[in-house]
């Protein structure tokens, strides 16, 4: 949810890294001047330094030459800019530098593989681990992306949508994420007519911004902030009743005061709530669709244990219920 851009620190892409270690660009040396000249040029603006560039470190060499990076960025910003690690998917930033003392946030790339993967048990795996940082997931499925691509036998037809995009965004939140990132297939090469096309693109990066998932990441943004998030813990035992896996699943998470609460339905369908925890005697429940950013409210009463419907259902019929406490949700 933080505002500003990041910038991918590994120049070159894959020669960064080599089988041997006498073709890589960098060794810790010049790594760190690297890492220093770039601290320096961007120390002004609002960004954060995310390392790796899509690349598993494989050894001892590799992991020094990152960190000396690191180093090297923060002698040349003072600190000032937060980092972390993008590594290859899936997979967790946690497994190579969960506690470096550079690196101030995990990232997972939960990837592309199929459509219903519940990227919230990635997160949930980063927030069992000792030492717990804050996660992300940092590449989950992109929007036009074929599923699967890296397989053998992928069909370019069977794309990811917004269904997806929505899917891995409220799921991931919901399981603890500190935030998230919204990809695009098209937009991520900026894709356009004349250039090579990676990843059977066929649509213009200009058109791409308009797709229905990149609409729909604002409406995120607006149920999320318009309450503390940072306040949300994952509450999985409210729900007594309904998915517990698969792609129907439901996720929830409450307000560690109890003040308010967020339950995704991933497929509409029914569950049962017991909304004992919330702090209120009395409750308002509001549905929110997250295509279109609608909230409605429908009912006010006890808090107690109910189950809740939806007029339909299916994938793409994904609805959130909210739960608040109405002296707070009236403010």
């Amino acid at each position: 949810m933080a505002e500003g851009f990041t910038l991918e620190c590994s120049p070159a892409g894959e020669a960064i890294f080599s089988e041997n270690e006498s073709n890589c660009i960098f060794d810790p040396a010049s790594g760190q001047r690297f890492g220093e000249f770039h601290g320096k040029h961007y120390v002004g603006a609002d960004l954060i330094w995310i390392l790796g560039a899509d690349r598993n470190v494989r050894t001892e060499h590799e992991r020094g030459t990152v960190t000396a990076i690191a180093d090297g960025l923060t002698i040349g910003d003072g600190g000032r800019h937060r980092k972390t690690y993008h590594l290859m998917g899936p997979g967790h930033s946690s497994e190579m530098f969960h506690v470096a003392h550079w690196l101030d946030f995990n990232i997972i790339q939960s990837s592309h593989a199929a459509h219903g993967f519940d990227n919230g048990l990635m997160v949930k795996l980063d927030r069992t681990l000792s030492f717990a940082f804050l996660s992300l997931d940092g590449e989950p499925r992109y929007e036009g992306v074929p599923a699967g691509f890296y397989f053998a036998g992928c069909n370019p037809s069977n794309r990811m949508d917004d269904v997806d995009t929505r899917n891995v965004a409220y799921c991931g939140l919901l399981a603890g994420a500190c935030g998230h990132t919204y990809g695009n297939n098209s937009i991520w090469q900026m894709y356009a007519p004349g250039r090579e096309a990676v990843i059977w693109a066929r649509i213009p990066w200009f058109e791409a911004i308009h797709h229905p998932g990149s609409r729909q990441m604002s409406h995120v943004r607006t149920l999320f902030t318009q309450r503390p998030f940072e306040k949300l813990i994952p509450a999985q035992e409210m729900i007594l009743d309904g998915p517990s896996h698969g792609p129907a699943k439901i996720r929830a998470a409450r307000a560690s005061d109890g003040a308010f609460a967020l339950i995704y339905s991933l497929e509409g369908e029914a569950f049962t709530v017991d909304m004992r925890g919330m702090r209120s005697r009395r409750v308002a429940q509001t549905s929110f669709d997250p295509r279109y950013g609608i909230f409605d409210t429908f009912h006010t009463g006890v808090r107690s244990i109910l189950t809740f419907t939806s007029p339909n259902g299916g994938r793409g019929c994904d609805w959130t219920l909210v739960l608040d406490d109405p002296e707070w949700a009236s403010t």
